[in-house]
This record gives C-alpha cells, sequence and structure tokens, in this order.
C-alpha cells in the first residue's frame, strides 16, 4: 500500500485543527527564517509585493507557524517566510501598526508532521525548479528517518519520498544522484537554473577530476550541453573498460604458454584490419540540385529550425518581406530593425521553439533544452534560399488609387443623406485637404 500523507494528520492533529486555539502576537523583529537550507523555496519581490498589499486590504488570513528557538525569545519560521517579508516591507514603509503579527506557536512533538505537510502542501500549490525539488528531497528523507524511529514506513523509503513529494522515484533517484555526486561549482549552476537536469546528471557521472575538468571549460564558453556532457562520461567509460580489459589480456597471456614458430621463434603476431563506413553527410551546403540541403546545420543546430523560425511564426510582417525585395534595402538593417523581439513557434517535427532577435538569430528547441545561433549574413542567406527555391513566394499587388476613390466617393453619396452634421464636416475637410494637395 502506497504512502499516504494524509495518515500524518491523526485524530489527535485533526482535533487540534477545530479546536479553539489562539494565535500569539509576536514582534516581527522576533522572527528567524527557517535554519540551515529547510527555506529553500524562492520568493521574488513582486510576490512579496503581492503579499503586503493584500494584508494591507484585508488583514491576514493565514497565521504563519512558527516554533520557539531553544535558549532564546525567538521563534523559527516553520511556514509563512512570505508573510513575515511582507510584514518588514510594510513597516519599512513606516507602517508601525505592523510591528507585530498573530502566529500560531507549535510544539516540538507537531514538527515533523507538520513540515511534511508543507512540503507536500508546497509541491501540489507551486512550480518548484529541480534544484528546489533536490532540496525537498533532501528534507523529506531526513524527516522521515526521524519519523520512523517510532513508526514504521509503509513502502520503501524512495517510493514514499516521490508520493509525498508528486513524482516518481526514478526522478527521485536522478536529483538524488546530482546532489550527492555533482561537484560544487557546478551545482551552483545547476541551482541558478544555468544547466539542465538532464546535463547535470550527465556530469554527475564523472570523476571530481574529470568534472572540474570540464567545468574549466564551461567558464570559457558559458555553456554545457547533455549531449556534450554524454559524450565526454562515454569516452571516460569506454577508456575505464579498455583498461580494464587491457589488465584481463595481460592476466591471462601471463599464464599461457607462449607460442612457438620455427622460423622466427617469437610468439606469432595477429594484424587486425578495421575498416569503418564514413559518414559522407553534406552538412555545410546551403542548396544542392535546386533544393535547401536538409542536413545543413549551424553550429550544431538543424536548418529546418531556422526554416521553420521563418515560415511557422509571426516573426516577420510585410513591411520586412517588402523590403526585402526592395534593391535599394539592406538585407541585414531589415533584421536589425527586428531586434529585441522573441516569439513562439512550432517546428515541422512538432516541437515547441523560440526565435530571439539580438545582435544575432537564436533558435532554441524548448523541450530538448537545445539552441543554436547564427549571425544576420547566415540568417539572411537562408530567407534568401527560402525565397530561391519557392518555399516562400513574395507578391507585390498594385492598387489603382483614382478608382478606388472614385467608389468610394459614390458610397459616401449614396449615404450623404443618412450622415449627421458632425460626418459631413469631417467629409468636407477630408475632401477640402485632397483638394489642397493637388493644388485646386
Amino acid at each position: 500500500m502506497g504512502f499516504d500523507i494524509n495518515n500524518f494528520l491523526n485524530d489527535e492533529s485533526k482535533k487540534e485543527i477545530k479546536s479553539d486555539w489562539k494565535p500569539v502576537k509576536l514582534s516581527v523583529h522576533k522572527l528567524r527564517p527557517a535554519a540551515g537550507k529547510e527555506n529553500f523555496y524562492h520568493i521574488d519581490d513582486r510576490e512579496v509585493e503581492e503579499t503586503a498589499r493584500t494584508i494591507e486590504l484585508v488583514g491576514i488570513q493565514q497565521y504563519p507557524v512558527v516554533k520557539p528557538i531553544d535558549g532564546t525569545d525567538e521563534y523559527e519560521i516553520i511556514a509563512g517566510h512570505k508573510r513575515r517579508l511582507a510584514y518588514l516591507k510594510l513597516l519599512a514603509e513606516g507602517k508601525t501598526e505592523y510591528e507585530t503579527i498573530p502566529c500560531k506557536v507549535e510544539s516540538a512533538a507537531d514538527s515533523i508532521r507538520n513540515r511534511l505537510i508543507l512540503i507536500f502542501t508546497n509541491s501540489t500549490q507551486r512550480e518548484r525548479t529541480d534544484y528546489e525539488k533536490t532540496q525537498e528531497i533532501k528534507e523529506v528523507r531526513k524527516l522521515l528517518e526521524e519519523w520512523q524511529k517510532d513508526n514504521k514506513l509503509p513502502d520503501k523509503m524512495q517510493n514514499v519520498i516521490a508520493e509525498i513529494l508528486g513524482t516518481n522515484k526514478t526522478k527521485v533517484g536522478t536529483l538524488e544522484h546530482i546532489d550527492k555526486m555533482l561537484i560544487e561549482p557546478f551545482k551552483s549552476e545547476f541551482a541558478a537554473g544555468k544547466i539542465s537536469t538532464h546535463a547535470a546528471n550527465e556530469i554527475a557521472g564523472l570523476d571530481e577530476a574529470a568534472q572540474q575538468a570540464l567545468y574549466e571549460t564551461y567558464k570559457e564558453t558559458g555553456t554545457i550541453s547533455a549531449k556534450k556532457a554524454a559524450e565526454i562520461k562515454g569516452r571516460a567509460d569506454k577508456t575505464a573498460d579498455t583498461q580494464e580489459e587491457d589488465k584481463t589480456e595481460r592476466k591471462v597471456d601471463e599464464n599461457k604458454e607462449p607460442a612457438y614458430n620455427e622460423e622466427t621463434a617469437e610468439e606469432p603476431q595477429t594484424e587486425v584490419t578495421i575498416t569503418r563506413q564514413q559518414d559522407m553527410t553534406d552538412r555545410k551546403s546551403l542548396i544542392i540540385a535546386g533544393k535547401i540541403n536538409p542536413n545543413k546545420e549551424y553550429n550544431g543546430m538543424n536548418i529546418k529550425y531556422f526554416m521553420d523560425a521563418i515560415t511557422n511564426s509571426d516573426l516577420f510582417d510585410n513591411d520586412f518581406w517588402g523590403g526585402w525585395v526592395d534593391p535599394n534595402t539592406s538585407n541585414a538593417d531589415l533584421i536589425r530593425d527586428y531586434q529585441g523581439i522573441l516569439t513562439a513557434f512550432t517546428a515541422s517535427t512538432g516541437e515547441p521553439c523560440q526565435v530571439e532577435i539580438t545582435d544575432k538569430v537564436t533558435v532554441k528547441r524548448t523541450e530538448a533544452e537545445a539552441a543554436g545561433e547564427i549571425c544576420f549574413k547566415e540568417f539572411a542567406e537562408i530567407v534568401d534560399a527560402l525565397i530561391l527555391t519557392k518555399v516562400i513566394t513574395i507578391q507585390k499587388e498594385e492598387i489603382d488609387v483614382p478608382y478606388w476613390i472614385k467608389e468610394t466617393a459614390r458610397e459616401i453619396a449614396s449615404l450623404a443623406i443618412w450622415a449627421t452634421e458632425e460626418e459631413l464636416s469631417v467629409l468636407q475637410d477630408v475632401a477640402l485637404r485632397m483638394k489642397e494637395r493637388a493644388g485646386k
């Protein structure tokens, strides 16, 4: 039977929730954030601002839960860090009535159960980063180990942790592997969201020296993909396997009598020839036989994603395409006019992607956590190739201005008897301006 968080709400605690306990007013300056790393959820300034304004408008709707700090007159916050920051903000604005905050003071016996309930609630009510989930896993494991001293877990520890956090044991295992094996510099990058979980897990599979060497490269480039980390890990594993095989072969050879050759009186040698099929894929040519080369790549990103960014998004409007076929307009300048644009699109593969124009053009594959960048010149070449191969057709429509003026005048004249004085005045004003431009 799976672990049920509601088992922590025993009959006694349910009675406590329904009882007439009274909040205790405490100085907001006497409240301290959770010790160590217990409070690992990120709170941004906007959230604090919104909470402060809500408290100002309707009062505090949910009391912070605190516990006494031994040997002091202060209290540690178990739940309510955002509310504490909101009260401090209001106090900093000169609103002295927010000096004290009503709190629920928790007994030590309730600490484990309530902390687990708090983490469970956060896991169901808010989005968390994988780094925050890693901290949750550490905290839940510590609490369950404490709880297990007097109780029996209904399932394996990893399964219980997964069920409390609303995830699966594979994810728990991956994040615990990262937390245990990843070196601190990479762990900081993971916490900041600069490297993906997949990449972090691959890097964590390397020994410490290899991770440190990889980090030095990462500092220079600023990027590391899961694919690159996996390749390095694969080479390291292969080297280790080869070394082990060599040891085994040497051990076998030492116990084996050497073969005798009458002519050379030496051990016979075997010559091995390996023939590998070479990859002849053309990834450099833009156009082959009048069509765009589907294997063309830019910095590891296939051309189809850049093509889809042009054809499947609202990146460019009619002014752009009109200017593109104008011989007097610089194509690079046209692209530059759209700097700052960030738009989403769906690739022909069905993947959600984004394209952004800064001093270059960047395409991001959201789910694959991959990105490719090209300069304006290369991007312009793709646009030209799309037009040349008729993937994109630009048509200019000429408008017969005199004809439409006459048609519009005829329409207005037939409806003039229904016009108000104000509308007639506007029409007369328009007609007057047109006459002035015509010199009449």
